[in-house]
């Protein structure tokens, strides 16, 4: 296999993830607005935060008004990192890898990518934006669907799942730092601890799994330990990250990659959320969401750049 082609499916996976979190998060979020007692100190600016896109944000966008995250997020081409634009860049790496892919794929990826070109600019209501979204979720699921379904276990398959797990567990940090942000100083009142994580859990479809597995109320602690540490959640960082050097060592020359993957459990593994405080977790998300760079670091060096170094 090319190591271009790898590249690009490889990248493919990881955009059509992107979007598809994006899409799950500003749904959710959008309820988590209106859940949330009055006087609760929570704004729309705190997804830029989440997404570590205050910067470029501020390049684009002089308020921080519903709208203009919204559209920052969502419909901005100016911004890479929104919806429509990891759409752009999958539907290009679609475009460029349909020899290998399942012919439905490349026709699932273009419909979205239409779908958002024709529909970006008319999300002028929450109940048109919420509609949209899960139009856009669904989307991304029947994808996924397809792949694991109908793609042979070849070097196809592994660089699209360590692509996807990848992207996935980055979502899972930010979404896990979302949580402290809003409990944290200033924002905590009495009632909202089970509604924000209720939420939370929600956006990645895992509020049932959680509850068969601690069998307790949503609690910070017991909901931060699962998503981090769950074994056989796969969402969980813990569980992307043992899946990812699962699928490395059906590929050649993986040590690297698998030395970066066992990096991220010796963090995971140093922390009880039970021990620690929010400003705690939040300094480890930052490390993990280093040690995953670095996981793709050694994913480019090992397999993409190979060739050229």
């Amino acid at each position: 296999m090319l190591s271009k082609v790898a590249n690009r499916v490889y990248w493919l996976a990881r955009y059509m993830e992107r979007a598809e979190d994006i899409a799950k998060l500003v749904n959710v979020y959008t309820n988590l607005m209106l859940d949330m007692p009055k006087g609760t100190d929570i704004v729309w600016y705190n997804l830029i935060t989440i997404m570590g896109a205050e910067e470029a944000y501020h390049e684009l966008y002089q308020d921080r008004s519903e709208n203009s995250v919204m559209s920052f997020l969502i419909s901005d081409g100016k911004n890479p990192c929104s919806l429509f634009g990891s759409l752009c860049f999958a539907r290009e790496n679609a475009r460029t890898t349909r020899d290998i892919l399942p012919t439905e794929a490349w026709e699932v990826v273009n419909e979205l990518y239409l779908l958002v070109k024709k529909e970006k600019d008319n999300l002028d209501t929450r109940s048109k934006r919420y509609n949209f979204l899960t139009n856009i979720i669904k989307g991304c699921q029947r994808l996924e669907g397809m792949l694991v379904s109908g793609l042979s276990r070849n070097h196809t398959y592994n660089f699209l799942q360590i692509g996807r797990l990848l992207e996935r567990a980055d979502t899972t940090t930010r979404i896990l730092d979302a949580g402290s942000m809003i409990l944290s100083a200033g924002q905590k009142m009495k009632g909202t601890e089970g509604i924000v994580w209720m939420n939370l859990l929600k956006t990645m479809n895992a509020y049932q799994m959680y509850r068969q597995s601690v069998r307790r109320r949503v609690a910070s602690s017991d909901v931060i330990d699962f998503l981090l540490k769950d074994t056989q959640f796969p969402r969980a960082v813990e569980y992307c990250v043992d899946s990812v050097g699962y699928l490395a060592s059906k590929l050649p020359n993986n040590e690297p990659v698998q030395v970066k993957a066992k990096g991220v459990k010796v963090l995971l593994n140093s922390f009880s959320a039970k021990n620690n405080s929010m400003k705690d977790m939040h300094d480890l998300m930052d490390q993990v969401q280093l040690a995953l760079y670095d996981v793709d670091a050694a994913v480019n060096d090992t397999w993409f750049n190979a060739a050229i170094s």
